[in-house]
């Protein structure tokens, strides 16, 4: 409560959350095997989601027209972007959104870990998917999932000057149809410069709907620029896959 509060000098508290409603099956082939990325950005298939290779401009666009700043538009009008500088320092800035205009940001990002919705027409939601794409390298770093209002990604990266102590990881699979199913979820690290590794693993059966949480006595240790995420494989495609992870930041 007291880090929460800010009351605890150097210390903060960050939660990821992600959602992939059409979370297919990983085959054998696929860079990380033991699943699929759980973020907004992978719906519709099994996109990964991918960092820029540098620090890079952004370019913003959403594909409805009423997510614009100009007046009498009815969706999300502005939005904030939360992210990572050249130095791999914490930094945000707000947006006015374009429609299906592409306008950029005015800082560069090594990583956008969150991106929210703040200000609204009448119908008070983005009416269209709102996506953050990198200049020079072309991947979409972010996706805000239309009425959404934010990302829902299960990605981060530490901090420079800080380490993260993961303090709890979560996932639950929800019925898409047919027989039961299970999707195993793995809680992932890249230490910066090398590959991901697996940090715990937990599977689910579902008949219905069924999750799991794992709350950490000992807390897992995350270096300076290392990145987190959590993967999901069902046992099947295009089955409704969420998972998050709760972490503490911790200046050095």
């Amino acid at each position: 409560m007291d880090i929460a509060e800010g009351k605890t000098l150097g210390k903060s508290d960050v939660s990821k959350f992600g959602r992939n409603p059409d979370c297919d099956q990983a085959a054998s082939t696929t860079a990380v095997p033991v699943g699929r990325d759980v973020w907004d950005g992978g719906i519709a298939g099994a996109t990964a989601w991918v960092p820029p290779t540098a620090a890079r401009i952004h370019a913003i666009i959403s594909s409805n027209d009423e997510d614009g700043g100009a007046g009498g538009d009815t969706g999300a009008l502005t939005m904030r972007v939360f992210g990572l500088d050249a130095a791999y320092a914490l930094q945000q800035e707000d947006v006015t959104l374009n429609g299906t205009t592409t306008g950029n940001t005015a800082k560069s990002y090594t990583m956008i870990y969150r991106m929210r919705c703040l200000t609204f027409g009448s119908a008070g939601r983005n009416l269209g998917a709102i996506t953050a794409t990198a200049a020079s390298d072309g991947t979409v770093t972010a996706k805000i999932t239309a009425d959404m209002n934010q990302t829902l990604m299960a990605i981060y990266q530490i901090p420079a000057g800080m380490v993260g102590k993961v303090t709890a990881w979560r996932g639950d699979l929800l019925k898409a149809g047919g027989a039961a199913k299970f999707a195993n979820f793995h809680l992932m690290s890249m230490e910066f410069g090398a590959g991901w590794r697996v940090r715990d693993s937990a599977s689910v059966a579902s008949d219905g709907n069924n999750s799991f949480e794992h709350c950490y006595v000992s807390y897992k240790s995350l270096e300076a620029k290392e990145y987190v995420k959590s993967v999901a494989n069902p046992s099947a495609d295009a089955q409704d896959c969420g998972s998050g992870f709760d972490i503490t930041l911790i200046k050095v």
